[in-house]
C-alpha cells in the first residue's frame, strides 16, 4: 500500500479472474499512509480495496490500530492474523 494503488490492483486482478478473489496480505508495521495520514485513511483504503475484489489480511497491527478496527467492528472485515515473527 505504500507504492501501490491498491484499489486499482484489486480491481484489476477481480477483472482477470472474477472466479477467484485476490488476497491482500499486509504488513501494517511499515505503512507510511498508517503514520502520516492516519487510521481513519487506512482504513477508508482497505475498505475502498475491499470493494474493489480483493480480500484483505492485516498483520503486525499494533494497539492503536487493532482498537480502532474492534471499534469499528472491523476484525469481521478484514482478517487480522498474529504477528509474525
Amino acid at each position: 500500500m505504500n507504492h501501490t494503488d491498491s484499489v486499482q490492483l484489486a480491481q484489476l486482478l477481480h477483472q482477470a479472474n472474477p472466479r477467484r478473489r485476490p488476497q491482500f496480505l499486509i504488513n501494517c508495521q511499515h505503512l507510511t499512509c498508517l503514520q502520516t495520514q492516519g487510521v481513519s485513511y487506512l482504513v477508508s483504503q482497505l475498505l475502498l480495496t475491499k470493494h474493489a475484489g480483493a480480500d484483505i489480511l492485516l498483520y503486525n497491527v499494533n494497539a492503536v490500530l487493532g482498537s480502532a478496527l474492534r471499534l469499528l467492528h472491523l476484525q469481521q472485515v478484514f482478517q487480522v492474523l498474529p504477528p509474525i515473527i
